[in-house]
């Protein structure tokens, strides 16, 4: 997390997966984990609501694939 401006913060989160499809299951199960989304909606909920969060805290989200430039 860095300081962006005065009114906002920036956070950067890196993951590393072993393939594509990798991450795909992975994903996958996380979506599929009741209790995560659970966790997840209610956190929502306590901040007034998915909408709310997207459109007055969240000012980008990018979700990139990362490729290396090494030749191997």
């Amino acid at each position: 997390m860095i300081p962006k401006n005065e009114d906002a913060t920036e956070i950067f989160a890196i993951w590393e997966y072993d393939s594509l499809q990798k991450y795909r299951e992975i994903e996958g199960k996380i979506r599929n984990d009741k209790a995560h989304v659970n966790r997840v909606n209610d956190w929502y909920e306590k901040h007034g609501g998915r909408e709310c969060v997207i459109q007055n805290y969240f000012l980008e989200v990018r979700n990139e694939e990362l490729k290396t430039t090494l030749i191997m």
